[in-house]
């Protein structure tokens, strides 16, 4: 009976973890593309 109650917490789990990495990545990814705009500003 524990297993039918694991098996989809580590399905989750995985789940979230993958997307956490993806985000991560194209975080990443759209901060080598875009400028820094909060290093150019004149105070």
């Amino acid at each position: 009976m524990a297993d039918t109650e694991v098996i989809p917490f580590v399905l989750w789990s995985g789940l979230t973890a993958a997307l956490m990495v993806i985000t991560g990545l194209v975080y990443k990814a759209y901060q080598k593309r875009k400028p820094r705009l909060t290093s150019s500003n004149t105070d």
